[in-house]
């Protein structure tokens, strides 16, 4: 049977990460993984290649497009992935003239007018590609035109027409569960302090988010917030246990949790059935969102680890990127977890606006008192999408598409996308690695994670250093 689509994950540039690139591991593409689901529900003959996995690039996949002759083929196109995906595309559209390729994700949905005009696909998806989809494969298949399909930009005999709406999913119960059975699933992992135990996949509770920060891209997809409902979501979980053998998964939530009550009837619902009992889980959510009580029924429920996107311990920097809560119910939130039994992950940028080195030392003696268990401190990044990334390119510090540079551990002082005012290249990255030192080498934290947590394999640890140490991998 001949495949109809083929959806790809484009790999990206590693040795643009230095040293950090040894701490990177694939993680679920969910996205793309929904899209899959809701093809094969229509009928069509699926098939998948998560480069980021397996890394075999344009010449492998140019090949096995030959071999499987997909009628479509399907690209996620993120920013840093961005000048890799263009090469795949530009070399199919090449070799393959009748192919019809679809990007969609949310690089791939700002620059639509950009990626249409240098024949880069031939139609873009944007916002929520699950309803698009099923309208515009069957057209494209037929080789007819996607005018009049909400939700999609398109060429047609060289003149560009932009879809001016964007369509959400009202009902998220409605999705089929994502196909991982297409995917490399074993060969998944979140981050390395996130790992509990494998094979991991992640589970979407609930799309859309209320919150404003101005360094978050995902209002792309849109704010308005809409969850499944909890049965749907313990299905999934149990699906996975099955189908799967998971022994952990994450949710991929913006906020998670974002409504206390589902969050709860979430933790009774997994308890009720027992499926806490056959696997753990991790959350990402605001420190205003979690009190003691949520804590120990989300930690009885099988939660494990809960990372709060804390990004500054200083108020004024919070109020710099619209992010304010109040740093005292920080503390409060993690001293409820660390009381419920839940390990705790702060995830910090360094470079905000408006940020001086005095103030990065400040966030990270806030991270140090926290007593966290893991801490992140990445190199603030203004993405396309985010009002950050509009700001700074209308005030004209922001007049470049070197999209591979786009990454928050990037180790070339020269190739930094953003520097606050006031701060050098050299001196963001050194703060960089001084902190994510200060905050790891001290004694109690070398005993909590080689003799209480122990997750963290002695493998992660040493590269971690090395990472830290700014020591590269040899190839």
């Amino acid at each position: 049977m001949k495949t109809d689509v083929l959806l790809i994950n484009p790999s990206m540039d590693f040795s643009k990460f230095g040293s950090f690139a040894r701490l990177l591991e694939p993680m679920p593409c969910i996205g793309l993984a929904y899209i899959a689901g809701v093809l094969e529900r229509e009928g069509y003959k699926v098939e998948v290649i998560d480069d980021f996995v397996i890394r075999k690039g344009r010449d492998f996949i140019i090949n096995l497009i030959g071999e499987k002759k997909p009628k479509i083929v399907g690209i996620s196109c993120l920013t840093p992935s961005a000048p890799l995906t263009f090469e795949i595309s530009k070399a199919i559209k090449e070799k393959f003239k009748g192919v019809k390729i679809i990007m969609g994700n949310i690089h791939a949905g700002i620059f639509a007018k950009e990626i249409l005009k240098d024949g880069f696909a031939d139609a873009v998806v944007h916002g929520e590609g699950e309803e698009v989809i099923k309208r515009l494969v069957p057209v494209l298949m037929d080789e007819k035109t996607p005018e009049g399909i909400k939700g999609v930009s398109f060429v047609e005999k060289g003149e560009i027409f932009e879809s001016g709406e964007v369509l959400i999913v009202e009902d998220l119960d409605s999705l089929p569960f994502p196909a991982w059975h297409l995917f490399p699933y074993t060969k998944y992992g979140l981050l390395p302090f996130a790992d509990i135990k494998k094979p991991i996949l992640t589970v979407l509770g609930s799309r859309g988010c209320p919150y404003k920060c101005s360094f978050c891209s995902l209002k792309y997809f849109g704010r308005r917030y809409r969850k499944r409902s909890v049965s749907n979501v313990v299905d999934e979980i149990e699906y996975l246990i099955d189908r799967f053998k998971i022994k952990q998964f994450g949710f991929v939530d913006p906020i998670f949790p974002l409504d206390r009550d589902h969050a709860m009837e979430f933790s009774k619902e997994m308890i009720r059935r027992g499926v806490n009992k056959k696997v753990v889980w991790t959350t990402e959510t605001r420190p205003d969102m979690v009190d003691f009580e949520l804590a120990r029924v989300m930690r009885e429920a099988g939660l494990r680890r809960i990372i709060f996107g804390l990004e500054s311990g200083v108020k004024e920097l919070l109020r710099n990127i619209k992010k304010e809560y109040d740093l005292e119910k920080v503390k409060d939130a993690v001293n409820a977890c660390k009381k419920a039994g839940i390990e705790t992950i702060g995830l910090f940028m360094i470079g905000l606006p408006g940020e001086t080195p005095e103030l990065t030392i400040k966030t990270l003696r806030f991270a140090m008192d926290l007593d966290l268990d893991f801490a992140k401190f990445a190199i603030t990044v203004p993405f396309p999408g985010s009002e950050l990334y509009e700001n700074l390119k209308k005030e004209g510090k922001l007049n470049r598409k070197d999209w591979e540079n786009f990454t928050t551990f990037n180790p070339d002082p020269d190739k930094l996308v953003y520097v606050p005012d006031g701060m050098t290249p050299h001196q963001l990255i050194k703060l960089q690695r001084y902190v994510s030192r200060k905050f790891y080498m001290r004694p109690r934290m070398i005993f909590k994670q080689l003799f209480k947590i122990k997750t963290l394999s002695p493998y992660f640890i040493w590269q971690g250093i090395l990472s830290f140490l700014g020591i590269r991998k040899k190839v």
